[in-house]
This record gives C-alpha cells, structure tokens and sequence, in this order.
C-alpha cells in the first residue's frame, strides 16, 4: 500500500466508493494514494480494511476531495488496500445493470455484487486464465483403434479413443468432463503412445464449418416464421415470447437463431431451469456446432466457473449454456439471450439477494441492444400480461415439430376408491396395458422420501422437526428422517418416544414408497426412482436419461425432475399420482403452478409415432383448471387466469413487495415489523395497501420465527417510490438490529 504516513491528504488523491459485502443499502468511502500504480475505474475489484477485517470490494464510483461530501472527514478516511484488476472487470452494460438492480430490488450494493461476480473473484482470487491442453488421438491410437488391439476387457481405453476419434480437432482437459473421459485413462493411454496433450495458451475457436446440420430436418412453417421473426431483431431490443406446445420444435428455432448470431461473430447465452438439463442441452449444443461452448452453473468447482467465466468475457467461448446465475456473465459481444421454460420458477433466486433472472435478463438484453427469447409450453402469466401491454412479441407454435401424436387425458376420480399404496386400479390397469406394448411409462409425484410423516399407530405421536414445527420426512431405505426445510435429519426411531409403542408406522407417500410399491406390482419391470436423492453424484441424471433413452428403464418414477425439457420417445403413459396438493394451496398462484405442472409432465409422452396418454388421479376431479387444461389448453386456462387476477387486483395485474423478517424469538420480529409499517404509513397519500404483517406460510424454519408485511399497489412506481422514501429510516430502526430482514421486491411464494 501506497500512502501518506501522517494522513494528510493531496490534492491528487482520489476518493473511492466501493460496494462491500455486507447488509447495509450504502457504498464505503476511501482514499487512495496519489502515487498508487494502477489507475481507478469504475469495476475494478479492490481490497479494503473493514473494520478488524479486510474485505474485497468493487469499485463502483470516483470522485475528487473537493467533490466529496460525506459524514466522515476525508482525512478521516482509510485508504484502499490494494487494486486487485489492471482495469474494469465489467463493460458499461453490465455496470448499468448492476444500477438497475439497486434501484429495483432496494438490495445492499455489497450483496448484488456478490451475486454477479464468480465466487472465486468474490474471494479477491486473481481474474486469470489457466493454461489449456488438449487431448488427441495418435496415429499409432488410431491404428490400435482400427485393429482391435485395444484389450478386451479395457472398455473405458477404447471409449476414449473413440470418443477422440470422432473429434478431430481434439478435447480440451477442461472439458473431460463432457465426454466422461477419466484423465486415468488418457494418462495409460499416452504411456502407450496412442494419444498426445498439447499445452495451449489460448482455446482454437476456427473451424471449417460452425455448424452440423442434422440430415432431413424440414421446418414447420410457424418455425420458420418464428426465426424469420426474430432474425429481424438481431440487432436491436425486443423480446419475444415463443409460446410452443411441447415437441413444437422449440428447441430447433434457438439453435438456427444462435448459427446466425455466431456468423455475426458475436455471442449467445443459454439460461435453462436446472443443472438437470444442462447435460443433455450442451450435448444437443456441442452435436450441432463446432466452436467452444461453455457451461455455468453450481455443479462445477469455483475453478471451473472462473475459467468458464473468462472464456466468456473473452470471446473464446461462442455459446454460454448456464442456471440463472450465468445471466451475470461478461460477455465480449453480446447477440441473444434464450431462456427455455421461462415459466419456471428455478430462474427465481430463494436466497441471499432476490431477483428474477427472467426479468433481469430482459433488462440486459435492453442494455445490450439485443433480442431476448422466452420459450415455454405453459408460460408466465407475467409474460403473457407484458404480450397484452404489447412489450413482448408472441410467436405461436402450435403444431408438434415432427410425427408425434396427440395425447388423450383421462382423470380418474379417487373418491371411494381403494388404492394400492397411492395407485388406482384403473392406473394400474393402464401401466399394465402399455408395458405389454414394449412401451416406457412415467409416474410423476413431486414428493421425494418414502413417506411424508412417521407416526406412532397406539398414541399418535409424530416426527416433527423442532427446529421448523414441520414433519420429517421418512427415508426407509437409509433409515433416516429428513426435515426437506432445514435439512436436518436423525435416525428414525424403531419405538415411539412417547410411548415406547413399536408400531411406528409411514404415512403418506412418496416417491421412494412408490417405487416399493409398483416393484412389487411389477416385478419383471425395469424401474428407476428419479429424483434428488438419486441423483446426487455428479453425472446420475445423465446417466439416467442415457438409460431411458436407451431402453433400459421400463417405468420411471420421479419429481419435477422429470416434468422439464426432457425428450424421452417412447414414452406413452404418463401417471400423476396425487394432484390435489397442487390444486388446493394457500398462494394464489397455486392453479397456475398446477396448469404448468400438468401441461410440462404431460408433454413427456405422445413424441413419437406411438399414441400417448396421460392419466391423472385426483380427489377433485370436477376442479376447472383440469377441465380447461384438458379440453381447451393452456392457452385458454392462462387467459381465464387472467381475468381472475385482474377482478382481484392481484400480480401480476398489481405489483407487490414484502418485509420478512425472522429471529430465534417471536416478539423481536413482530416488533420490527410494526415498526416497520409506522414507517411506511407516513406516505398515506402513495397508494399502496399494507398487509400485516402475518406469520409465513412455515412461521417457524431452522429455528428461528418468521413473519411478513405485504406492500402491494396497482402503481408500480409509487410502490417503488415508497420503497426509495423509507429504506434508510427501516434500517436504521434499533429494532431492525434484533432480527434479520429482508425486503423482496415480486415476492413468489414462501421461501
């Protein structure tokens, strides 16, 4: 560090604002040496003393003594530690979306920037590219290859050498992972002189062709007038929403709208719901075109992000295929951004800073001046509500791509019916009737465990996590309870802790219970449990998919998992086990989250040339949103939905904010919030209704207490407007000290 021993200042020293990572809404002030070396800008990562601690910040304003006006006395100041870029880390788009963010959100500066920056560079690691190499088939390899002198037995060797075979141009290390190549056995390979690694300071980004076009695919004519659509707005702002039935083909039109954006030599950006099917869509990517792809999302290392990161803001890497977090990318030269499944609620962040990255990506594709594609089957009604106000642009596709056939629903009324551990006589009849046509069947329950509640039969007792005041969840084949809020878990007692009674029995069910169940009904059938137990290593899901693709899996039993992108043709049944928990909810957005459920689940089968049904089983079956969906689709239920909202005033027809604030004790919490509405009903002449404040939907959640104040208002700027005029006296409360608080900004739900 650079500075003046006494603390005296000079006249060419500058004041530094930078965005720490704490809970407060300000920037931190602080000198820097006239004759330090590197040059401020705005962007620039720095480390900084706080406190008896030092943190990294981001530098995010510069200004002169003179132009300095804050509480302390510039004297006063600390200096910057050190300067940890040679210059910004971000182009003025994203700088100006972090400005949006702030404004939008009312979140701490400190806490945005933690979200946009890779966590390495969070940690103040360096932003450097690590050395490359690359992978490749000798002559000698292919020649062992050719002749069959690779030992029998060594069936991952010849894999290999296949796999780098078929890519000439080699494999990156960095991208073993992709093709399940295990360094081991490239390292035994290379001793055998059948391939060769090549140390490379930059990534070859120069083909022949970038694309490989798949042999007689013909485009419907809404595809085609879809691209041509959206090919008119490559080079400027517009979003367009790409409403397509399932195996509409929708996936088709994101990949000839990203050959052209790469022909412009720019950039594409990729956002799908889950890690889940980040495989199977960079699989898709990397068969149709030759330059270098890149994945972002929480499965990799720290390391891996980084350099991933870096490939981006480069301009090595062509497509970046990510979680909503790779939304945050720098890009060298942005062309579009695609999110598939818009609707899904896996773009909406639960933790830490709150944002929609659906909507946040909007925003961006604004900044860059580029076109944004929302593309689902069963979209947002906040995406259709922006069709109706004529800010997104909606393309139809209404026909299935290729030969698929439709599908025919059936529900069956569960009321006074006996069931066979959650499964009626006439499901069963069903999954019997189309295993015997050599065909896969899917049953859908979106509750993982063996069974919701373990209770004692003589006295009634029942597992509840104290930390929550909500029931474990039972896993019978580890023996375990589970709370699916906090994630704590025991042992599951042998004998009831209350009466000592051995008759501890599951109710309920889930989807470890299912597959007990259908195991026994089915016995000669192939069976797969797909769901977030099952799937924890690191490349399961991806087997699994292989696996069904494949033919090796009969009935396949899992949760939403299963419901999104997936592409499984021999699919022809699918069962939902229980309905009822979706239907009846206390959101108001239950019937919507229900509709999308069933249109995504039953949009499993019926995509091949084999008929398709899907049967659902529910208590309700008179319920309308199953008649709409069923009869008239879902396009006709989104727009009766609409006009409920509307009647209502409710979101997305109004706009709404929430307080929540949590604590070890209730009092404290209940006290911040009242406070907190004191606050806000100073502007009685803003019209926006308060709510509260109320427990949430789990008032009690790793043990501490929660509770809610609703802010809601058909303007959305006098909201925000309310919002900006109270923050700084909300924060300020002593009772904002004794809890933990929020402010979310279009709450979804409880979380």
């Amino acid at each position: 560090m650079l500075s003046k021993p006494n603390g005296s200042t000079t006249n060419h020293e500058k004041v530094i604002s930078v965005a720490v990572n704490v809970p407060l809404r300000r920037l931190f002030e602080y000198r820097l040496a006239a004759d330090y070396p590197i040059p401020p800008q705005v962007g620039q990562r720095v480390t900084v003393p706080f406190g008896k601690q030092t943190k990294t910040g981001v530098i995010l304003a510069i200004s002169s003594f003179e132009d300095y006006h804050g509480d302390l006395p510039v004297e006063k100041l600390k200096f910057i530690t050190s300067i940890l870029d040679e210059q910004s880390l971000f182009g003025p788009s994203l700088l100006k979306l972090y400005q949006w963010m702030e404004k939008y959100y009312h979140a701490p500066p400190g806490e945005i920037w933690q979200t946009i920056l890779p966590s390495e560079l969070a940690k103040g690691k360096p932003a450097e590219r690590s050395r490359d190499s690359i992978w490749q088939i000798t002559q000698q390899g292919r020649e062992a290859l050719a002749g069959n002198q690779v030992a029998k037995n060594a069936i991952k060797q010849k894999l290999t050498l296949a796999k780098l075979n078929e890519n000439r141009h080699g494999i990156l290390h960095s991208r073993l992972a992709d093709y399940d190549i295990q360094y081991t056995t490239l390292k035994t390979l290379a001793g055998k002189n059948w391939v060769l690694r090549d140390f490379i300071d930059a990534l070859p980004i120069a083909h022949d062709q970038i694309t490989n076009l798949p042999n007689n695919l013909v485009l419907t004519e809404q595809q085609t007038k879809a691209i041509q659509a959206i090919s008119q707005s490559l080079e400027q702002y517009q979003t367009f929403l790409l409403f397509g039935v399932t195996a509409s083909g929708k996936t088709e039109v994101y990949l000839r709208l990203i050959e052209q954006v790469i022909l412009q030599g720019k950039q594409a950006l990729v956002l799908v719901p889950e890690i889940g099917l980040t495989p199977q869509t960079l699989k898709r990517f990397k068969d149709r075109f030759n330059v270098n792809i890149v994945v972002l999302h929480s499965g990799l290392t720290d390391q891996q992000r980084l350099q991933n990161w870096l490939q981006a803001k480069s301009g090595d890497a062509q497509i970046i295929i990510g979680t909503r977090s790779a939304l945050f990318s720098e890009l060298f030269s942005p062309g579009i951004i695609i999110i598939d499944e818009e609707h899904d609620q896996s773009f909406r962040q639960q933790q830490g800073f709150r944002y929609s990255a659906r909507d946040v990506a909007m925003v961006r594709a604004s900044f860059e001046n580029i076109p944004v594609v929302l593309g689902s089957a069963s979209p947002s009604l906040e995406s259709l509500i922006n069709v109706d106000k004529n800010k997104v642009r909606r393309l139809d596709l209404t026909e299935k791509a290729q030969s698929q056939t439709d599908v025919k629903f059936r529900i069956i009324d569960l009321k006074k019916q006996s069931l066979i551990n959650g499964l009626s006589r006439d499901l069963i009849a069903g999954i019997r009737h189309h295993l015997d046509a050599k065909s896969q069947v899917l049953l859908f329950l979106n509750r993982r465990g063996y069974a919701p509640v373990l209770l004692c039969h003589e006295c009634g007792w029942s597992s509840l996590c104290q930390r929550c005041d909500i029931h474990y969840t039972y896993h019978h084949q580890s023996h375990y309870l589970q709370c699916h809020h906090c994630g704590s878990n025991r042992k599951a007692p042998t004998q009831c802790p209350q009466c000592q009674s051995e008759q501890v029995v599951p109710v309920g069910l889930g989807t470890e219970r299912l597959a007990e169940a259908v195991t026994a009904l089915f016995p000669d059938a192939k069976i797969a449990r797909i769901d977030r137990d099952t799937t924890r290593r690191k490349s399961a899901m991806n087997d699994y998919v292989d696996a069904i693709k494949g033919g090796e899996i009969d009935i396949l039993i899992g949760t939403q998992m299963l419901a999104k992108g997936h592409h499984f043709p021999n699919v022809t049944l699918v069962g939902l086990i229980d309905m009822d928990g979706a239907l009846y909810s206390a959101d108001f957005r239950a019937p919507e989250y229900a509709a999308q459920l069933i249109t995504q689940v039953s949009g499993r089968t019926g995509r091949s040339s084999k008929a398709g049904e899907v049967i659902i089983q529910t208590h309700h079956s008179d319920h309308p949103m199953l008649s709409q969906i069923i009869h008239s689709g879902y396009a006709t239920f989104a727009e009766s939905a609409i006009e409920e909202r509307v009647e209502a005033e409710l979101p997305p027809h109004s706009f709404a904010a929430m307080f929540q604030a949590e604590a070890p004790f209730v009092d404290p919490v209940k006290t911040f919030l009242q406070d907190t509405k004191q606050i806000l009903d100073r502007y009685s002449n803003l019209k926006v209704e308060l709510l509260g404040p109320c427990p949430a939907l789990y008032t009690k959640k790793a043990g501490k207490f929660r509770y809610q104040l609703f802010l809601q208002s058909v303007n959305r700027n006098q909201l925000h407007q309310l919002l900006s005029l109270t923050m700084n006296d909300i924060e300020s409360l002593a009772s904002a000290k004794k809890v933990r608080w929020r402010v979310e900004i279009d709450p979804v739900g409880d979380s």
